[in-house]
């Protein structure tokens, strides 16, 4: 008899290098308390990955030339339970230029199974064109989205999608027609806002902005938004989504 495969994910923006190093501590410690199995990163940058390399033994990250993958997004896996097959990063029409559907596959060591996770960060609302022209370029890249974890995933794949999508409306209903459940609806609970870390953030109205979405033979048990502090610093303007999934 095998027990099923539970293990923990986290979709985390890191925020740039602002108020660096004096938020060192607090992602630090976070990271160190959470070690999430599988952690999807964005605004990255060179500084906080050296730390999550250090702060993450057990874990591996993709290593690629491409700028993007160490000034924009990477994706972490627990090698006790993963094991990477291939990995990528495709367009899907982000304004910024470093950004792309960044995605590892990974198989379930000692099973042949695989899941595909992928990670975004979509474009910001504030940008020239939205605010002059009223384009919500967001929906555009969610249906680029989905059409390349249709291309790329294998049938019957478990699928994992999550990241900074800068939206709470139109897009997220583009990624749910296109057949993904987000982690907060697969349990019925109430979207909680995941930015900004007051106080350590201030200036914005609270959003629900950071997302998990999964397809497949997969089962949500639990999700949240985390509140986290070392001192009176949190880790990043933005909040972690965390959730715990059971292979079914």
């Amino acid at each position: 008899m095998h027990l099923p495969v539970c293990f923990v994910a986290t979709t985390f923006n890191v925020w740039k290098d602002v108020r660096w190093p004096e938020r060192k501590e607090a992602l630090e410690s976070y990271i160190k308390v959470s070690s999430p199995d599988i952690l999807c990163l964005q605004e990255l940058r060179l500084e906080t990955r050296n730390l999550l390399d250090v702060v993450l033994p057990d874990h591996s990250r993709v290593d690629d030339g491409f700028e993007g993958w160490s000034n924009e997004s990477n994706i972490y896996w627990n090698t006790h339970l993963f094991e990477l097959v291939s990995y990528g990063a495709e367009q899907i029409g982000i304004l910024e230029p470093l950004r792309r559907l960044f995605w590892v596959r990974l198989r379930v060591r000692g099973l042949q199974r695989t899941l595909m996770v992928a990670t975004a960060h979509y474009s910001y609302q504030g940008t020239e064109r939205e605010k002059n022209e009223g384009i919500n370029p967001r929906i555009e890249q969610a249906r680029k989205t989905i059409d390349a974890l249709n291309k790329l995933s294998f049938e019957e794949e478990i699928v994992l999608f999550m990241g900074d999508l800068n939206d709470s409306v139109n897009a997220i209903r583009v990624l749910k027609s296109g057949g993904l459940q987000d982690s907060f609806s697969a349990l019925g609970t109430p979207l909680v806002p995941t930015h900004p870390a007051i106080p350590t953030s201030l200036g914005t109205l609270p959003q629900v902005i950071d997302w998990q979405f999964h397809k497949g033979p997969i089962r949500v048990m639990n999700t949240s938004v985390v509140d986290y502090f070392h001192g009176d610093i949190a880790p990043s303007d933005h909040k972690p989504v965390v959730t715990t999934y059971v292979l079914t």
